[in-house]
């Protein structure tokens, strides 16, 4: 797997719409996966002979489907978390809460970026984390295009580091 690197983005803004549709696909393919194995269900040893009707069926089948598919699936899941690992360093620095727009910006804008982004949260559902009314979708978003706006002056590096003047 080619770990994820800046120059494949045109800007800030792209790479978080990146970065949300990798959380997305990451939820998707979690579910599926969870559902697969609640298809598999636990059945209880039986040591007495079973007669199935319609002829004897793989038990194992689900399970190898399953199996079958996360093999399928890792190396995707492995890109997406570590676009999302990337993001959460631009808006919490290397070390979390020490750096990135959190220290360039404060924790209004780099949470709006990551409950948007990183979480993939619909923008009713960010509003109503960060205290706003349902209706201040424009704040919100006028709060995210500050911050890709300070990425794209101040550059990647100087963003993760929380060095230079965003304000």
């Amino acid at each position: 797997m080619r770990e994820p690197r800046f120059e494949d983005y045109s800007n800030a803004q792209d790479f978080f719409e990146s970065v949300r549709e990798a959380s997305r696909e990451a939820e998707r393919t979690r579910l599926t996966l969870l559902r697969m194995e609640a298809r598999e269900g636990a059945r209880a040893q039986t040591y007495a002979e079973r007669v199935s009707v319609g002829g004897e069926r793989d038990r194992m089948a689900q399970t190898d489907a399953r199996i079958d598919y996360e093999g399928r699936m890792r190396e995707r899941i492995e890109a997406d978390y570590a676009l999302i690992d990337l993001a959460c360093k631009v808006l919490y620095g290397e070390q979390s809460g020490k750096g990135g727009l959190d220290a360039l910006m404060g924790s209004a804008v780099a949470d709006c970026l990551s409950f948007r982004y990183v979480d993939a949260r619909p923008w009713s559902e960010v509003a109503a984390l960060m205290g706003y009314s349902r209706w201040s979708v424009n704040s919100l978003r006028d709060l995210c295009q500050r911050g890709f706006d300070a990425i794209d002056s101040l550059g990647w590096e100087r963003a993760i580091e929380g060095v230079g003047d965003a304000t």
